[in-house]
C-alpha cells in the first residue's frame, strides 16, 4: 500500500505538510484509524491471493465441522462463526474457477461498524461490502451487505444505539460503538462520514474536515407541497375573486390562462399543450366540473368519458372528481375502454390477444396509414357495388334509376346506405321498376349489405392481402420500414388473417352440423382461435365506425357528450380518431398532452398538428400553458438539458426557484443503499407527511432497491409494480413507466446510468418524465457511470470536496 494512501507515513519530505495535518485531533484519530483498517484489509487481500490453490480444497468437510461448532457455540461467538460460514460458502461456490481476490481490492467495503456484545463485552470491527472476507486473527472482517445477517445492524442502527437481533433463531444483543460510511476507490480512502463529522481527501492527498452537518439531507417540503385530502386535486376553499363564484374549488394552481380554458364554450375541441406540472390534467378535470355545472342534463356523469395514460391516474382521478362536484364519470385507460366496448359489440371476436407481436407490426398497425387503408377499403367496397349494379342492370329498363338512387345516398355510411337502398327498392319508389330489374338490383344490394356489416371479415381483408399492405407502405410510409421489416409485417398479418378465416369457417361448419341431428360435431377437427394483436382493437373499432357510421349497441349510437383525452401524445392517431368519433354532434372534447413526456415511441406521433390532422381536426388551435406549478427552476433546467435536441425553446416554462439538483455517485448498489437508507430514515423522522418516489428505469431494479431498503428498515416503504399507488405519505419504490402524470414532494432517480439511459430519444423522454415528478427536490443516486444525458456540471460538482465523491 502506498504511503500516500496510508496518510501516516514517516517518510514524507519535511517541507511537505502531512496529509492529516489540517485536521483537528478527533479528525486525525478517526481518519487515521480508517486508513489503518484499509491497510490491513489490503494486506489480507494480498495474502489470500498468494494462498496456494490446495488450501481451498476440502471445503465441504470444513463447512460440516463449522455447522457442528455453531450448534454448540456460545452466544457471543455466533456472529463470527456465521460470518465464517458465509465465507466458506462463497469459497465453495468459486471452487474450480481459479484464484481471484475475495473482494475488490480497489473498492473492498463502504461501511464500518464497531460492535460491543452485551453479555461477553467483546468488541469487534465489521466492514460492510459487496463480498465477504473473513479475518484471520487481525480482527477485521468484511461481510456481504446483501445476505450476511450482521449487515442488518449497519442499516438499522446508528452509532451509540443498542441493538437486538435474531440470528438463526438466536437473539443477539449489544451496542453499536462506531458506525461510519467510507468511500474507497482505486484502493484509496477518499472520504469518511461519521456522527462526529465528515472528512474528505483532496486531490493533493491532504485531508480536510467538512463539519458535522456536511452530509446532504432531503428537506424543504413540509407545509409547502400541494397537499390536500384524498379526493381533491390541488384545490381548497379559497375564493379567487372570479365573477363566476360557482367554481370555488379553483385555487392558485389555476391561473388566468387555465381558467379561460376551463370556461371555454361547451362545444368544440380544446387542445392543451403544456410541460410537466403545468396543470393540463387539472384544467381538463375542472372543465368537466364546469360543463357539468353549466348544463347538468347534457353533461350528465354517465355521458362523459375521461381517458388517461395509466391505472395510477385512473385511481387518483376517481378520488378527485367527487371533490369537484362530479361523481360517476367513467375514468379509464384506452386499452381497457376499447376492450370493454368491443365486448359489447358482439362481433364474434377471438377472446384473447397475443403478447408477442413483432415491433415492426406494432408500428405498422399504429401508423396513420391504417386510417387511409380503412378509408380505401370502404371506398373499394362501395365502388364494387356500383360495378356489380352496372353489370347486372346493363340494358335493363329502369337500371339507371337504381344507380342514380344509389349515388344519391353517397353521404351515408355504407351499412346505412345499403339498407336505405334496399328499402327504396323493395318498399319505396323502386317497387315500380320491372320485376327482373328489381331482382337483379336486389341481388347486388343484399350481397353488399351482408358483407358491409362484417367487421371481422373487413379486418381479414385489410390484413390478409400482401399486395395491399406493400402498396400502402410504399405510398404512405416509404421510409418507415426496412425490407426485412416489411417482410415480417406481411408474413405476420397474412398468417393471422388466414388463421382467422379458418377459425370462422370451422365455426360455420359447427353451426351447420347442429342443424343436422345426424352429424357428430366432436368428430370433426376444429380450427384453433387465433390470438389477434392488441393493436387490432382500435382497427376493429374504426372499421365499425367507418362501415356503420359510428358505434351502435342495440341499435342506438354509442356516444359521449364530453370526452377528455389526457396524455394524448401516447395514443396513436387511429386511437384518437376512434375516441373522437364517439363524441356527440356537439363534439365537446378536451385533449391534453406534452410532446416532451412521450412514453410510447411506436405510435406514429410526430407533433400536434400532424396528430390533429390525422385524427380529422386540422384546424384546432393549440393552447399552450407556460407556467409549471410542480417542479422548480433547477429541476426544469435539468429536464430541458436531458431532452437536448428534442426540447423546443417555445415550450420553456416559468418555474419557481428551489433546491439544487444533487448527484451522488457510488461504485456499488450496497453503498448507495446505505447512503440512501440513512437519508430516507431522517426524512421520515423530520417530515412524516412527505411523499417520496424512488424511480428506477426497470421494475427489476425497483424490486432490488426495495428489498435492500426494507432490510435497512426504511419506514413506510412501498413497492409499486402495478401502478397501485396509495397516494399516502411515505416512500414509493417504482419504475419510470409507473409514474406518468403523478407528483411527489421528493424524487430520487435510482441508477441513472449510461446503461439505463443511453443517448437515445426514448431515454431522453423517460428520464425527463422521471425527473419532473418532483415538487421540491431531486436527487440522482447512481451506482455506476452516469448517463451522458445528465449535465456534466452536476456530476463534476459531486466529486468536489463538498459532496460525496464518486
Amino acid at each position: 500500500m502506498s504511503e500516500q494512501v496510508q496518510g501516516v507515513s514517516s517518510d514524507a519530505p519535511a517541507s511537505e505538510p502531512a496529509p492529516l495535518a489540517a485536521l483537528d485531533e478527533q479528525g486525525r484519530r478517526i481518519v487515521d484509524e480508517e486508513l489503518k483498517i484499509l491497510e490491513r484489509v489490503q494486506a489480507r487481500v494480498a495474502e489470500q491471493l498468494a494462498t496456494e490453490a490446495h488450501q481451498f480444497e476440502d471445503l465441504d468437510g470444513a463447512m460440516i465441522e463449522l455447522r457442528d461448532e455453531i450448534a454448540s457455540a456460545k452466544e457471543e461467538d455466533l456472529p463470527a462463526l456465521l460470518d465464517q460460514m458465509h465465507q466458506l460458502a462463497a469459497l465453495n461456490a468459486k471452487r474450480g474457477s481459479g484464484r481471484s481476490a475475495p473482494v475488490d481490492a480497489k473498492n473492498p467495503y463502504f461501511g464500518h461498524l464497531r460492535l460491543e456484545e452485551a453479555r461477553a463485552g467483546k468488541r469487534r470491527d465489521v466492514l460492510i461490502g459487496k463480498r465477504t472476507m473473513l479475518g484471520s486473527g487481525e480482527g477485521v472482517s468484511i461481510v456481504d451487505w446483501r445476505n450476511a445477517p450482521v449487515s442488518r445492524l449497519y442499516y438499522r442502527y446508528d452509532e451509540e444505539d443498542e441493538y437486538e437481533e435474531e440470528f438463526d433463531d438466536r437473539s443477539i444483543e449489544g451496542k453499536v460503538l462506531v458506525r461510519r460510511s467510507v468511500m474507497v476507490s482505486d484502493a484509496t480512502l477518499r472520504r469518511v462520514d461519521s456522527p462526529q463529522g465528515s472528512w474528505v481527501r483532496a486531490p493533493s492527498g491532504r485531508w480536510r474536515g467538512l463539519g458535522a452537518e456536511s452530509r446532504p439531507t432531503l428537506e424543504g417540503g413540509t407545509g409547502k407541497a400541494s397537499r390536500v385530502p384524498r379526493g381533491r386535486l390541488g384545490v381548497n376553499d379559497e375564493d379567487l375573486g372570479h365573477a363566476d363564484k360557482r367554481l370555488q374549488e379553483i385555487t392558485a394552481l389555476i391561473d388566468k390562462q387555465q381558467f379561460e380554458l376551463i370556461t371555454r364554450p361547451d362545444s368544440g375541441v380544446v387542445l392543451i399543450q403544456g410541460g410537466a406540472g403545468s396543470g393540463k390534467t387539472t384544467v381538463a378535470l375542472h372543465r368537466v366540473a364546469y360543463l357539468a355545472f353549466q348544463d347538468h342534463r347534457r353533461f350528465a356523469a354517465d355521458r362523459m368519458l375521461i381517458v388517461v395514460f395509466n391505472e395510477a391516474l385512473v385511481e387518483y382521478i376517481r378520488y378527485v372528481l367527487p371533490a369537484l362536484g362530479v361523481e360517476g364519470v367513467m375514468v379509464t385507460t384506452y386499452r381497457r375502454w376499447s376492450a370493454a366496448l368491443l365486448g359489447r359489440l358482439k362481433l364474434g371476436l377471438p377472446p384473447r390477444r397475443t403478447d408477442s407481436t413483432p415491433e415492426a407490426v406494432v408500428r405498422f398497425k399504429k401508423h396513420p396509414m391504417i386510417l387511409a387503408m380503412i378509408e380505401e377499403l370502404v371506398a373499394e367496397d362501395l365502388a364494387d357495388v356500383e360495378v356489380s349494379l352496372r353489370e347486372r342492370l346493363d340494358g335493363r329498363e329502369g337500371g339507371e334509376a337504381v344507380i342514380e338512387h344509389w349515388r344519391s345516398l353517397a353521404k351515408l355510411p355504407p351499412v346505412v346506405r345499403g339498407r336505405r337502398a334496399l328499402n327504396w327498392l323493395l318498399e319505396g319508389e323502386g317497387q315500380r321498376l320491372p320485376a327482373k330489374t328489381r331482382a337483379a338490383a336486389e341481388t347486388s344490394l343484399r350481397a353488399f349489405r351482408e358483407g358491409a356489416d362484417d367487421v371481422l371479415g373487413d379486418w381479414a381483408e385489410l390484413f390478409g392481402d400482401a399486395e395491399r399492405i406493400r402498396d400502402a407502405i410504399a405510398r404512405h410510409a416509404p421510409e418507415a420500414f426496412s425490407d426485412n421489416e416489411l417482410t415480417s409485417i406481411v408474413r405476420w398479418c397474412t398468417k393471422k388473417a388466414a388463421a382467422l378465416i379458418d377459425w370462422r369457417e370451422s365455426q360455420d361448419d359447427d353451426l351447420a352440423k347442429l342443424e343436422d341431428e345426424d352429424e357428430d360435431i366432436a368428430a370433426a377437427p376444429r380450427a384453433k382461435a387465433p390470438r389477434l394483436d392488441g393493436e387490432d382493437d382500435a382497427v376493429l373499432l374504426r372499421l365499425s365506425q367507418a362501415k356503420r357510421g359510428g358505434i351502435f349497441i342495440k341499435g342506438k349510437r354509442f356516444e359521449y357528450e364530453h370526452i377528455v383525452i389526457d396524455e394524448a401524445q401516447d395514443l396513436c392517431p387511429l386511437e384518437v380518431r376512434v375516441l373522437l368519433d364517439t363524441a356527440s354532434a356537439g363534439r365537446s372534447v378536451t385533449i391534453a398532452g406534452d410532446r416532451a413526456q412521450k412514453m410510447i415511441f411506436d405510435n406514429g406521433f410526430v407533433d400536434w398538428p400532424q396528430l390533429l390532422d390525422d385524427a380529422g381536426l386540422p384546424h384546432v388551435a393549440i393552447q399552450p400553458l407556460k407556467i409549471t406549478y410542480r417542479s422548480t427552476r433547477q429541476v426544469m433546467a435539468l429536464a430541458q438539458h436531458v431532452l437536448g435536441p428534442l426540447h423546443d425553446p417555445s415550450d420553456d416554462l416559468i418555474a419557481r426557484d428551489g433546491a439544487p439538483v444533487s448527484y451522488f455517485g457510488f461504485s456499488d448498489m450496497g453503498e448507495a443503499v446505505a447512503f440512501l437508507g440513512e437519508a430516507l430514515r431522517n426524512l421520515m423522522a423530520r417530515e412524516p407527511s412527505a411523499s417520496v418516489a424512488l424511480i428506477s428505469r426497470y421494475p427489476q431494479q425497483a424490486q432490488a432497491y426495495y428489498e435492500a431498503l426494507y432490510i435497512a428498515e426504511v419506514p413506510r416503504l412501498r413497492l409499486v409494480a402495478r401502478q397501485d399507488f396509495s397516494f399516502l405519505p411515505g416512500i414509493d419504490v417504482t419504475d419510470v413507466r409507473q409514474v406518468k402524470g403523478l407528483e411527489f414532494d421528493y424524487v430520487v432517480l435510482l441508477d441513472p446510468t449510461r446503461q439505463n439511459y443511453p443517448e437515445r430519444d426514448p431515454s431522453r423522454h423517460l428520464l425527463h418524465i422521471a425527473a419532473t415528478r418532483t415538487a421540491y427536490q431531486l436527487w440522482l443516486v447512481c451506482a455506476g457511470d452516469p448517463s451522458p444525458l445528465i449535465p456534466r456540471s452536476i456530476v463534476d460538482e459531486a466529486v468536489g470536496d463538498d459532496a460525496i465523491p464518486r
